[in-house]
């Protein structure tokens, strides 16, 4: 990921998401989002599939007992409607075995994963509290015009997500835990347009088999109160968003993926989330601002100056009256604040002496987050418009990037019988600060980016979406020319 000009550091704080998850970070320039990364090893990784798969074994054969048809012959069926003795057939004596359902066979059109329910044990671990989840997503892009290169390049992530409900499997109420393991290649254009902000979000260059989000939830009080701790990815807890918040199925770039002005870092770190009521809750924690690529996060989480990152966020639930058709219309308005204390180069003019360069840190910045579905086609799915907005500030004596805002509509279902299709469009603008412009360079002037996509689901396991992007002033500079971006993200989910 290219550094962010919102900050001037010595952390990195953002490689990719969408919808979910962790690495450790490395000690690179800071940059609005960050996504670490921490190899593990195939024990790890096979440990943390048995055990689950374990336990399931165990919860499985009883709720199968339940579900599954129970045959009997003719002599136990017999013994059932009378008195007599047990029949002697010690086979029509045992109880009925538990049996799997298959509802999905392998590359079924109609299963949501290409390999199918694995002859129902894939629905029976479900049943029981376990889901597992593979994702393979590959994006190439072309640039076509401007920028600092022309030319083509793609790169794609495997993300395996496996989740334990603890509560089901009546182990531990109101227990949750979830890990995310991720493999990737490639940088794709991404070093080529010369802007702020990838163009492909999550492509990041090669990493090999890592950990990118390990946690676990408890519910203090059900659907009230709930702490999560562990490694954790803050651009799935905070500043979320209905329609752009997933560069796997959504808009492609950095910007409108999430706010680029917060420091949604991955590492060590708790919130906890409150929910009074079902149209209000506020989600507060902290991350660790040291953390480091490939290391655990204990040394610098625990050991050295305690800096942590903190994020409060209250959000509010609106239902309005659809004018044009059925149903309500929801929508979630969040407004954040964020404290960041790492400490940062004042922006001075060229030619001061060092000495004289101050530093601060402890900054404070402010945001807003919203979607709004605007029409519903019927009140039984998603078919409709929808419209969301983002707002970012930070202080401009040490932030490239003062003012920062985004929007863009979505409608799925816009054409006859493809209601699972998305159309996307959107704009962002990245304005620099006044400081910055009169200290550092009085030509840059606000970079702003147009995405336009159209996603195409072939199968409910395999979606092509062709994308487009239009980039103004790269880099918030005059020497790059703005740049076209075309490409093809394919995602594949087995």
């Amino acid at each position: 990921m290219p550094q962010s000009p919102a900050w001037e550091c010595s952390r990195d704080y953002r490689t990719p998401r969408r919808q979910t998850i962790m690495r450790f970070l490395n000690d690179r320039n800071c940059r609005p989002r960050n996504r670490g990364a921490r190899q593990v090893t195939g024990a790890t990784v096979l440990l943390v599939a048995i055990v689950p798969i374990a336990i399931a074994a165990r919860a499985t054969p009883s709720r199968a007992q339940q579900t599954a048809p129970v045959t009997s012959s003719p002599a136990a069926s017999m013994a059932e409607t009378s008195d007599a003795a047990p029949p002697s057939d010690p086979v029509a004596a045992q109880p009925s075995q538990p049996t799997l359902r298959s509802q999905y066979a392998p590359l079924a059109l109609d299963s949501p994963y290409a390999t199918g329910d694995w002859l129902g044990l894939r629905t029976a671990l479900e049943d029981a509290g376990i889901a597992t989840q593979f994702f393979y997503n590959d994006t190439y892009q072309w640039v076509t015009k401007g920028g600092l290169n022309t030319g083509g390049h793609n790169g794609a992530t495997i993300d395996w997500l496996v989740t334990v409900d603890f509560d089901r499997l009546k182990l531990i109420p109101g227990g949750k835990l979830l890990g995310h393991f991720r493999r990737q290649w490639g940088e794709g254009v991404n070093p080529w347009t010369g802007a702020l902000w990838q163009v492909a979000d999550d492509l990041d260059g090669d990493e090999s088999l890592h950990v990118d989000q390990l946690w676990y939830e408890q519910a203090l009080i059900k659907n009230v109160l709930s702490l999560t701790v562990g490694f954790l990815d803050y651009q799935t807890i905070v500043d979320r968003n209905a329609f752009a918040n997933s560069e796997d199925k959504q808009f492609l770039n950095q910007a409108l993926d999430n706010n680029p002005l917060l420091p949604l870092n991955i590492g060590l770190g708790a919130t906890l989330t409150f929910k009074p009521v079902s149209w209000f809750s506020v989600v507060t924690g902290v991350g660790d601002a040291d953390s480091v690529l490939f290391k655990p996060g204990f040394s610098t989480a625990f050991h050295g100056p305690a800096r942590f990152v903190w994020f409060t966020e209250p959000s509010f639930q609106a239902s309005l009256p659809n004018l044009f058709g059925p149903g309500a219309l929801s929508g979630t308005y969040r407004f954040g604040m964020v404290y960041d204390p790492r400490s940062r180069v004042l922006f001075t003019p060229p030619g001061t002496r060092p000495e004289l360069i101050g530093r601060r840190g402890d900054d404070v910045g402010f945001y807003a987050s919203f979607d709004q579905k605007l029409f519903r086609e019927n009140d039984r799915g998603e078919q409709g418009l929808g419209w969301f907005g983002r707002y970012g500030f930070r202080h401009g004596d040490i932030n490239r990037i003062q003012n920062f805002w985004s929007t863009g509509l979505e409608y799925r279902g816009l054409i006859p019988t493809r209601n699972d299709d998305a159309l996307g469009a959107a704009v962002f603008q990245s304005i620099p600060s006044r400081t910055f412009n009169d200290k550092v360079n009085r030509l840059a002037e606000a970079e702003t980016g147009l995405e336009v996509y159209y996603s195409f689901q072939v199968t409910r396991w395999l979606v092509i979406t062709p994308d487009f992007q239009y980039i103004s002033s790269p880099g918030i500079g005059s020497s790059v020319q703005d740049a076209i971006v075309l490409g093809v993200r394919t995602r594949i989910s087995f």
